[in-house]
């Protein structure tokens, strides 16, 4: 897939997906998968345990750090203060490339979305939170087997994705002026669509070229989809809710 900054998703992505050599006739990815050389099956294999396992827990700090965000003075009175340490952090597990960067990235993500998670549940939204959590991790499972499954080239998706990501942005910052409820459900939405995009085009980047970036830094790319296909899908449901 392309680069794309991380001043737009947070994030960085390098390198291009490689070109797929064209598979036997009537092959199978099982099959395409047992003809393949041990050694590399078991590099690969290896790599996405390692990316998804610190994905997996990177999730249990987020929430864990979001629940103690809800009621954390610090985290309502000094957003841009959070913000900067968010950037920091970011930029930090992206150099320093290890487990214990990427959990402070996490955790301080989770500190952040805290307060954002207070005012639904304040709201009496506690099931749009739940029902969006759900949403999520059931479209990351279904989006994350599709794209190791597939034989199609989901890269070509990349320059699309990178460029709804940029209407996102910049639809953001003229919300805040006209503060439009259609705006914001249309950028919801698309955004939702935008990181579904991502997930997809990024778990085919890790399968088809394992150990091209540390496993930290592919989980955190990764967690920055997930998070931002939660936080889409939480400010969808909470529009058609409160037009309930």
């Amino acid at each position: 897939m392309n680069d794309h900054s991380s001043e737009t998703r947070a994030s960085v992505w390098g390198g291009q997906t490689p070109a797929k050599m064209g598979p036997a006739p009537m092959a199978t990815p099982i099959a395409e998968a047992i003809s393949m050389p041990l050694a590399a099956q078991g590099s690969a294999v290896e790599y996405l345990k390692q990316v998804y396992s610190m994905l997996a827990a990177s999730l249990i700090v987020a929430v864990a750090a979001g629940y103690v965000g809800m009621s954390l003075p610090f985290a309502y009175e000094h957003p841009i203060i959070l913000m900067l340490m968010l950037f920091g952090a970011m930029f930090l597990a992206f150099a320093v490339k290890n487990a214990a960067t990427l959990f402070l990235f996490t955790g301080i993500s989770g500190l952040s979305l805290g307060p954002v998670i207070a005012v639904y549940v304040g709201h009496g939204m506690s099931h749009v939170v739940g029902t969006a959590a759900l949403m999520t991790g059931a479209a990351f499972a279904g989006l994350t087997l599709y794209a190791l499954t597939t034989r199609r080239d989901l890269s070509v998706m990349s320059g699309m994705l990178f460029a709804g990501l940029i209407v996102l942005l910049v639809g953001g910052l003229v919300n805040l002026f006209f503060q439009s409820t259609a705006v914001s459900f249309a950028m919801a939405a698309g955004g939702s669509v935008i990181f579904s995009g991502y997930i997809l085009v990024e778990s085919q980047e890790l399968k088809n070229n394992p150990w091209a970036v540390a496993p930290s830094v592919a989980a955190l790319s990764m967690y920055l989809n997930v998070v931002n296909l939660f936080v889409s899908l939480l400010r969808l449901l909470g529009i058609l809710s409160s037009e309930d």
